[in-house]
């Protein structure tokens, strides 16, 4: 139990962010923005949006389209000015349907058969709307879509941006390197709407996010999503090419000046994306559970913990992945359904390692929001709103409180000017939204 404990100090040691490691990293991560905004290399991608914040005063009745996972959702959506919004009919549908036996996410499948797949949704949603959208040539004014598209690709225009590549276990072909627009442009063709829907503007969920929460507070400067994965974007007054502000994405997750442990080298060199992502795979949902797995088991070749349980136990501990962000918040709960994979003599150490790693993961997190503020203002005259959504800001227990925490440690006398809030979230309202943004600036 002494080597253990030893053990454990060593491992607190190693992943520990101190106030002037908080410090040093916003300054890097604001040296990346500055980089990446000017055209220079960086870690830090600052796409452009093209879009402003909202006023919150924006109206009409809009589609919205989200693809950013395993399920694709639809909706139509009415905004109501003075922050206020309606869905009004919405329609999810999986990727993958093992009744039919159709994976939409497998390489199997070509752009046109996926393409043709939303395109089909969009058309039921309109069929099932209240609003009694038109499904007519002769409609007068086209609908305007929203489409949040939540995988890397590189924006060209509000409506265009190529796929860099796919990530969350889809691998349909002939999408990457393609115009996402475009293709789904087409598909309304085939469809026969092309002379009812309009995709008006493309966006990722991290400004979907940002989007919704100005519309209802404008105040709100900052979003940021933490939660399997992990990015931040923000109102930049001075992007390159633009003469008034407008959203920019920093592609967070991929900044690479944080500190590392032999634990996330290991991760990183095993994972499909060996050199990428490297702040997301400190920090987010995804990457956490595998981070933790890790330790335990070597902590337990090391003869330092008990045998560990074998399934069926809710997670292989020889099967990487295998443990997810919300197995180590129903862990922390003491989840009944969890404790065949928590030894009970083990149950002390367990907790301890992943406070650690949310400790640290949420002190990263706060470090790359004060970098985003000191940038905006270097000597914090504003007041500043976050937005935050993501299952391990909302669920995991204690990271707020830990940001929080981090944030007022650093910040001292000026904390006040900086608020975190959870944001209503949104991908689908977030869309609808830049579809009326959209149409304003067209």
């Amino acid at each position: 139990m002494r080597l253990l404990k030893q053990v454990l100090t060593q491992l607190e040691n190693e992943l520990s962010i101190s106030q002037t490691q908080i410090l040093t990293i916003a300054a890097l991560f604001q040296a990346h923005m500055e980089q990446g905004l000017s055209g220079r290399v960086s870690s830090l991608k600052m796409f452009p949006s093209y879009l402003p914040a909202p006023s919150g005063s924006e109206t009409g009745t809009f589609l919205a389209f989200d693809f950013g996972g395993s399920n694709l959702r639809a909706a139509v959506v009415k905004l109501k000015g003075e922050g206020n919004y309606q869905e009004q009919y919405r329609l999810a549908r999986p990727l993958s349907e093992p009744e039919s036996g159709r994976d939409y996410r497998s390489s199997t499948v070509t752009a046109e058969e996926l393409f043709d797949f939303l395109a089909g949704i969009i058309q039921e949603v309109l069929n099932n709307s209240p609003e009694n959208l038109k499904l007519s040539s002769s409609t007068s004014e086209l609908i305007s879509l929203g489409f949040a598209f939540s995988f890397p690709y590189r924006q060209q225009k509000l409506e265009e941006g190529v796929l860099l590549n796919w990530n969350k276990e889809v691998k349909t072909s002939g999408v990457v390197g393609e115009d996402v627009g475009k293709l789904l442009s087409a598909a309304l063709m085939r469809r026969g709407l092309g002379n009812v829907v309009r995709p008006a503007a493309i966006i990722n969920d991290t400004v979907a996010n940002f989007l919704t929460a100005a519309y209802q507070d404008p105040t709100v400067d900052i979003a940021s999503i933490v939660g399997t994965g992990h990015n931040t974007c923000y109102l930049e007054p001075e992007a390159p090419g633009f003469p008034t502000p407008i959203i920019v994405n920093t592609e967070s997750g991929n900044f690479s000046a944080a500190p590392e442990t032999t634990y996330d080298q290991i991760l990183d060199q095993l994972s499909d994306n060996p050199g990428e992502q490297k702040f997301e795979k400190k920090l987010s949902g995804k990457y956490l559970g595998e981070l933790f797995r890790q330790i335990v088991l070597d902590f337990s070749q090391r003869g330092l913990l008990g045998r560990l349980n074998n399934p069926p136990a809710p997670a292989d501990w020889n099967q990487p992945y295998s443990i997810s962000g919300k197995d180590l918040a129903l862990i922390c709960l003491n989840e009944d359904s969890h404790s065949r994979l928590v030894p009970k003599e083990m149950d002390f150490a367990l907790k301890y390692i992943i406070n650690l790693l949310i400790k640290r993961s949420s002190r990263l997190v706060a470090a790359s929001l004060i970098g985003v503020v000191r940038h905006l203002d270097p000597h914090l005259n504003h007041h500043h709103s976050v937005a935050i959504d993501g299952s391990m800001y909302k669920g995991m227990p204690g990271y707020a409180q830990e940001l929080t925490t981090a944030l007022n440690e650093v910040l001292k006398n000026k904390a006040s000017q900086v608020t975190v809030k959870l944001s209503a979230g949104g991908s689908l309202t977030g869309a609808a939204i830049a579809a009326a943004l959209a149409t304003q600036i067209k």
